[in-house]
């Protein structure tokens, strides 16, 4: 369109020019004035026609900002990919609190290795597990009847006497109280006697055991043993008092 202004204001332009010419000896020259603003008037709005060609060409301009749109999608991928990495490490110190159990195992030996038993009951225990007969256990009163000990007198003690009168076994252990070693040994002097009395008219063997007795003292400890296997008992004894 701007193109067939600009050739019809030319053809306007020398078509005026040729009226000119042809008209130039005629003196109405103030008429021919006249058109000349017409047709100058009637160009310029049609020569101005392209400035409006300039806005046209600015969408063109606009492309380059479509390509400033491609950068924005780069760093949108590069966020993406870091966080998916990242997570898989955190299950790592799960690992960590599965080594924390084992301290648990460890404080359990140290109460099982503690029951104690005390000593006089220990010495007994092994003595046990000797072949021997069948025994039963004196009371206070039997205590003091047979050897003339008060169990006031003892911290702990046992004293094992054969349920069958056809053995003369016996085991006396105990835990002294200070100051009354000398009044327990006394007793157990006269339970020997006693016994040495009664076997040696009956049993021979077992009169011999009587006879091969063992009295053995550990500080505030004291053995008595009527048995053949009172040396194993004495061995037991000084294994848990020396």
């Amino acid at each position: 369109m701007n193109h067939r202004f600009i050739a019809l204001a030319l053809a306007g332009t020398l078509t005026f020019g040729l009226l000119t010419a042809c008209g130039g000896g005629n003196t109405p020259a103030p008429e021919s004035s006249a058109p000349v603003v017409e047709n100058s008037a009637s160009p310029l709005p049609e020569s101005s026609a392209p400035v409006t060609e300039s806005p046209d060409a600015l969408p063109e301009t606009s492309a380059p900002v479509e390509e400033s749109a491609e950068p924005s999608t780069e760093p949108s991928a590069q966020p993406t990919a870091k966080p998916t990495t990242k997570p898989t490490a955190t299950p790592k110190p799960t690992t960590k609190p599965t080594a924390t159990p084992k301290p648990t195992v460890k404080p359990t030996p140290t109460p099982e290795s503690k029951p104690e038993t005390n000593v006089v009951q220990s010495v007994w225990n092994d003595i046990s597990k000797l072949s021997l007969p069948n025994l039963t256990a004196m009371d206070d009163a039997t205590l003091a009847a047979m050897y003339g000990i008060n169990a006031s007198d003892l911290e702990e003690y046992i004293c094992m006497m054969p349920l069958m009168g056809v053995h003369s076994t016996e085991f006396f252990i105990a835990e002294v109280k200070d100051g009354k070693m000398d009044t327990v040994k006394a007793g157990i002097a006269k339970r020997q006697a006693d016994l040495d009395a009664q076997w040696s008219q009956y049993l021979p063997d077992q009169h011999e055991l009587v006879k091969n007795y063992k009295l053995v003292t550990n500080g505030n400890y004291v053995l008595f043993a009527i048995s053949e296997y009172a040396s194993d008992a004495v061995t037991i004894f000084n294994s848990y008092t020396k």
